[in-house]
């Protein structure tokens, strides 16, 4: 059986899957204290199953983008495991997460996850792929989609924008907009075939993706430069 931890946003899951098919899963929205509620709600998992960290085969964690320090918590948590048991530890970006269920509805799909107050980090997909050094974050007030008709977008950070005053910089279809967005099985799932090909990450080296206060400056300087 696998593990899988998602602490990305202040909605939280943690699951038991076999062979990457999902067996159960626990879903909470944070108190902003995943540090004290992540431990209790992956012992209930384990206990539901009748199983001991010990007889986990893998874990899945994803990675990012999202809340610092809740990212922090979760990768922290899922890396001592996996060296702790010395068991594989496969990390799954949170947009992949997002965007996964939705992956053949459009040629270009971006997903949105919550920075923070009024910004989000934006993953463009383009034939299913997205590069990591492509993600980035900006203010509502700042996001200017190239408007295409085959534009879907998705994911946590959809509802924000849509209840702001910037609602209309979302143009064409999106996916449905009610948080919990993020479903383990997909996780799961993702994790699952990337340990079947053999890509597991080492639990000492694996980061989280963080779009760091540079890359922030450096975008907001970029959008100051086009006006």
């Amino acid at each position: 059986m696998e593990l899988c931890i998602d602490t990305s946003t202040r909605y939280a899951t943690v699951g038991i899957s076999e062979k990457g098919e999902l067996i159960q899963e626990l879903t909470w929205h944070s108190q902003r204290n995943h540090s004290v509620e992540l431990a209790p709600a992956i012992e209930s998992v384990l206990n539901r199953q009748q199983i001991a960290v010990k007889d986990l085969a893998a874990v899945f964690v994803a990675k990012g983008p999202g809340a610092f320090s809740a990212l922090r918590v979760g990768m922290s948590v899922a890396k001592s495991l996996s060296a702790g048991v010395e068991i594989p530890i496969v990390g799954i970006s949170t947009t992949d997460i997002e965007v996964e269920p939705y992956l053949g509805i459009s040629q270009n799909i971006i997903g949105l996850v919550p920075a923070g107050r009024e910004r989000v980090y934006i993953a463009k997909y383009v034939d299913g792929d997205v590069e990591q050094r492509n993600i980035i974050v900006r203010n509502y007030n700042q996001i200017d989609f190239n408007k295409t008709d085959d534009t879907f977008f998705c994911g946590e950070g959809v509802k924000g924008i849509l209840e702001s005053e910037y609602a209309d910089i979302i143009g064409g279809k999106y996916a449905r907009s009610v948080a919990p967005t993020r479903a383990a099985s997909v996780l799961m799932k993702l994790g699952y075939g990337k340990l079947e090909c053999g890509e597991f990450d080492d639990p000492i080296s694996l980061e989280p993706i963080y779009v760091r206060s540079a890359q922030i400056e450096s975008a907001d300087n970029s959008v100051k430069n086009k006006s």
